[in-house]
């Protein structure tokens, strides 16, 4: 198990500024920086959704907390999955400004985290994309070049960065998105690599959280109740798990009324609220039978 892996790692003996993915693992490098940072900016070549859950949380917080978040990111080759950003926009809003870099037929390779700090500043630069296999159990190497330290080094990166951001970019807006999300189709070798990752380190509790085109969904659902719309309609292919989807977007109601034309779907159902809203109250009601039970 990953949680495993990560508690028996030796960080004491571990260099200050390598990060190999043996020793010591980025992503506990970069959730400290988060914490501390006044600004926030990430460019990598691609983003993927194992790895904008894992820091999420930490972002959010730092977006609460006023901190300027700027990620700048590719879409050659689709290997961005809509997912990753759309849990951005719907987590942080406007509070994050999110980019396509949009110079086409030139490769985007970067792969860097910029931190400043109150007083000084960090990037960890290298070979680590945004996704939970570079940030923990994959052989990633990655240095964190300090300001105060090398402040020519980390000024001329910084530099490169805003340039790229603010002249060779495209805002990620709803309808860019859309756009992208529309003909994205993830590469065979991507999807093989996510299977077997995800085989090897997801947790039982990740299980019943939004993932891949559930979390479009969520988004474009939260997008209509703000125009104001109080009613909608998903049209998804089978295996996307509607029914999951159903139960995820009820979260923020106290009581939810489920239609089925089938004692065996409605049950169905019941089962899958319940891994969402295990403390809600669930009953079942048809023909004559109206029934309460107790979780």
């Amino acid at each position: 198990m990953l949680e495993d892996h990560i508690r028996q790692l030796d960080f004491e003996n571990a260099p200050i500024n390598a990060i190999t993915g043996n020793s010591q693992l980025l992503y506990h490098r970069i959730k400290a920086s988060i914490a501390k940072a006044k600004t926030i900016d990430i460019i990598v070549s691609f983003l993927m959704e194992s790895g904008v859950k894992m820091l999420i949380k930490d972002l959010k917080e730092a977006a609460d907390r006023g901190v300027s978040i700027r990620i700048l990111t590719g879409n050659y080759l689709n290997i961005t999955q809509p997912q990753a950003l759309y849990l951005l926009r719907s987590e942080l809003g406007d509070k994050v400004d999110l980019r396509f870099y949009n110079v086409p037929n030139k490769s985007f390779h970067p792969k860097a985290y910029i931190f400043h700090y109150q007083v000084d500043g960090e990037i960890y630069i290298g070979s680590s994309n945004l996704s939970r296999g570079a940030l923990t159990t994959s052989i990633e190497w990655n240095y964190c070049l300090v300001k105060s330290q090398h402040q020519e080094d980390f000024n001329y990166f910084y530099t490169t960065f805003e340039e790229l951001f603010e002249e060779h970019a495209i805002e990620i807006t709803d309808e860019v998105l859309k756009s992208y999300s529309k003909a994205w189709k993830q590469p065979k070798f991507i999807r093989q690599a996510i299977e077997e990752l995800e085989a090897n380190t997801t947790k039982v509790t990740s299980l019943f959280e939004p993932k891949g085109a559930q979390i479009e969904a969520l988004y474009a659902l939260d997008q209509s109740r703000e125009e104001g719309f109080d009613k909608g309609i998903v049209v998804a292919a089978t295996g996307i798990g509607k029914t999951y989807l159903a139960a995820f977007d009820s979260r923020e109601y106290d009581k939810v009324l489920f239609v089925a034309h089938r004692e065996e779907i409605i049950k169905q159902a019941a089962a899958s609220f319940h891994h969402v809203r295990p403390d809600q109250t669930i009953g079942f009601f048809y023909n004559d039978q109206k029934e309460t039970i107790k979780n």
